[in-house]
Order: structure tokens, then C-alpha cells, then sequence
């Protein structure tokens, strides 16, 4: 138990140094490079961002402002709902820098996958989906302190 438990702390230790280093490399600030992560998952409007962020939406605003005179995102109008203004990821300008530098990192870990059967990657996608959801319940307690 205490073995995982390490492990998963030096697993959120070294993605938050994988971030830090992408980002210095993509040329951005690592607020900014937690924001394009969330983006490239789905579009967020800024108040969803900021949110999920923990930052003000005057500091999102600032990002989003940032991010967008670099091409890496663009508002847009919420198909479904034309009064709302999303931010989108922009793969097509964004991803070949950012796509440079996590594709290694990708092709690696579907290389440790080939190591495990379908049922062995079954249990260890039900054990990081329950991980992030621990993690999800504390940030909420954490922020509504």
C-alpha cells in the first residue's frame, strides 16, 4: 500500500516537472500550459476555466488573452447556445509544437501498455479514474475553504 501510495506521489511530482518543462520549451508560463492541457480535452468557457483553475477570471482573461495572440486557442460562439463564448484549443496552429513535445512521452507509455493484457489495463484504468476522482473531491474541499 505505501509503495503506491509513493508512487503516486512521485508520479504527480513528475508530471508537474513534465509540465513545467513543456512549457518552458513551448515558450509559455506554466499557468498557461495548465490552461492548454485542459483546453485540449475540450472547450471551456473562461469562467469554466477559471474554475477549474483556481485562478479569477480576470487572471483566466489575462491567459486566455495570451494564449490566443499565440495561436494556441480562439473564442468562439457555443454552437448550442450563441450568447456563450468558449475557448478552444487549436490543434492545427498549437499542436505540431506542443504535439513535439509530448508525443515521446505518449509513444512510451503505449509501449509499457503492450506489457499488460486487457483485463491487467482494465483494472489499472479503474484505479487511476478512482485516483483522479480522490483527487477531484479534494480540490473541491480544498477550494471551498
Amino acid at each position: 500500500m505505501t509503495e503506491i501510495t509513493n508512487r503516486i506521489r512521485r508520479t504527480n511530482q513528475r508530471g508537474a516537472e513534465m509540465a513545467n518543462a513543456a512549457a518552458r520549451v513551448i515558450g509559455v508560463n506554466s499557468t498557461d500550459m495548465a490552461c492548454i492541457q485542459m483546453l485540449q480535452y475540450e472547450p471551456l468557457t473562461a469562467g469554466e476555466l477559471a474554475r477549474r483553475t483556481g485562478l479569477t477570471t480576470a487572471s483566466v482573461t489575462t491567459v486566455i488573452d495570451r494564449l490566443e495572440a499565440a495561436g494556441f486557442v480562439a473564442r468562439t460562439r457555443d454552437p448550442a447556445d450563441r450568447r456563450r463564448v468558449v475557448v478552444e484549443f487549436q490543434p492545427e496552429k498549437a499542436g505540431p509544437g506542443i504535439a513535439g513535445v509530448f508525443l515521446p512521452l505518449l509513444r512510451s507509455w503505449r509501449d509499457l501498455m503492450t506489457d499488460y493484457d486487457e483485463r491487467d489495463l482494465r483494472i489499472i484504468a479503474e484505479f487511476l479514474g478512482r485516483v483522479e476522482d480522490a483527487l477531484d473531491d479534494e480540490i473541491h474541499k480544498l477550494r471551498e475553504r
